[in-house]
């Protein structure tokens, strides 16, 4: 059979292809391209069955209602795997969602050669663009790690998006690995919601920009701070940066145009942009990401974060938020106590990776405080069940509006030094207070904290 004549056997209505869900199924949705068409198709699938069905999503957006407070009475079956969003996050915080906590790079590990230890992938949905004269489709610029999941599914349904760009990339499912195929309502991509900079991001990208050396191969996470770093000078006069992230934030394919980041001391894909997510945020950006010779390439999830791969890039630069540094070093940036409110995300692979690279650096960014300064984000010990996302070991540079802690090789009280000095003013005398009765002598002999 022609792949045309497959894919046309393929092609349902929404409704029909909600159908395909069974109870006892487990449902599974990415992070980068919910099938939002299908959405409120699947919401009803799912309550004709009884409520008999698992859902387990990465980043939802609020077309999954299932979600929402509103429908908290339902009781439908909640997980969010690695990274929640806003939307994964109401239901983690009234404890209605289990969480997750993996790596993208090692996500199908376990359920590849530990059979039977996870659960089965039954269904799952997202969207892609049309299929190309090779009967093959593709994600439009955001891979993720939707090709695996279809790989793996028993009953995969993708909703074709005719907008989504088509950038250069290595992932590609054919019409034949897909169950069903729905045509979207859709017109256009949801437009990404407008964010604010925090007032204290120009400051940051300054010492960041200290921090940075022209040829540095970059990562830049999700995040308060880090989103906005570039667009507020953190490359202003580097050259020759390369580019290796799993996003890629605000400012940066401008800086790709420009030509300041174009990957020409790369030791690994030289002269290439490696991400496994792009969005045109301008019509000139999705003209040049979109001509067949841009130097730009989305590759899945498990490829880009790969320690191994981030680790193998010489002077490879991860930047990185955080909620919270200990005076040990320890960075936590998922949780607020024991409750997710990020997830555990694509941090902890491109920190470890850049940590151990050759001149590699790994930089973590944050406000010195929050609440208007009334709470330190630089704290004594981590407390309250608060999840450790980045070990000690491995922490490096921390930067706040107030400076620069450079804490690897460095002892326990002479990395708290460093970060008391980053500190927020309001907060600088308790923590030396803490730090001499945590790691100093009690006896009335021993060194006073100055």
């Amino acid at each position: 059979m022609a792949w045309q004549d497959e894919y046309r056997s393929k092609l349902m209505a929404p409704r029909d292809a909600a159908q395909l869900v069974r109870a006892g199924d487990s449902v599974y949705t990415p992070i980068g391209g919910d099938a939002r068409t299908l959405m409120p198709h699947l919401f009803a699938r799912i309550v004709e069955l009884g409520m008999r069905v698992k859902i387990r999503a990465c980043s939802a957006t609020p077309a999954q209602e299932w979600f929402l407070d509103d429908y908290a009475d339902l009781g439908f079956d909640l997980a969010v795997e690695i990274f929640s969003g806003p939307t994964g996050r109401i239901a983690l915080q009234s404890r209605r969602a289990d969480f997750y906590p993996q790596l993208f790079s090692n996500q199908f590990n376990v359920y590849d050669h530990r059979p039977g230890q996870m659960e089965s992938i039954d269904v799952f949905t997202t969207g892609c663009a049309p299929p190309d004269a090779g009967g093959y489709v593709h994600f439009g610029g955001q891979p993720w790690h939707k090709g695996d999941f279809v790989r793996r599914a028993r009953t995969s349904i993708l909703e074709v998006c005719p907008f989504l760009p088509n950038i250069r990339t290595t992932e590609r499912v054919h019409v034949s690995e897909v169950s069903a195929f729905i045509d979207t309502e859709l017109t256009e991509l949801p437009p990404i919601a407008p964010r604010q900079p925090p007032p204290e991001v120009t400051t940051i990208a300054g010492f960041v920009n200290e921090i940075l050396r022209d040829g540095d191969t970059i990562q830049i996470g999700a995040g308060r701070t880090a989103t906005f770093l570039v667009s507020a000078g953190a490359f202003a006069g580097k050259r020759d940066l390369g580019w290796h992230s799993e996003i890629t934030p605000n400012g940066v394919v401008e800086q790709m145009m420009a030509g300041v980041v174009n990957g020409a001391r790369k030791t690994v894909d030289h002269g290439i942009a490696i991400t496994t997510t792009v969005n045109p945020r301008t019509p000139e950006e999705l003209a040049w990401l979109t001509r067949p010779d841009a130097p730009v390439e989305t590759r899945p999830v498990r490829e880009v974060n790969s320690i191994l791969a981030v680790a193998a890039q010489h002077q490879m630069t991860s930047i990185n938020n955080a909620f919270t540094v200990d005076l040990t070093g320890q960075i936590c940036s998922e949780s607020l106590g024991t409750t997710v409110y990020n997830g555990t995300g694509g941090q902890p692979e491109f920190h470890i990776g850049a940590f151990v690279s050759p001149g590699g650096k790994a930089i973590t960014v944050l406000p010195s405080a929050a609440t208007g300064g009334v709470i330190s984000r630089i704290i004594p010990r981590v407390e309250d069940g608060q999840f450790v996302t980045v070990p000690r070991s491995f922490a490096d540079h921390v930067v706040t509006e107030y400076g620069i802690a450079r804490l690897a090789g460095k002892s326990q009280r002479q990395r708290a030094r460093e970060l008391i000095a980053i500190a927020h003013p309001d907060h600088r005398a308790d923590l030396k207070r803490a730090l001499q009765t945590l790691y100093y002598p009690s006896s009335s002999h021993a060194a006073i904290v100055d």
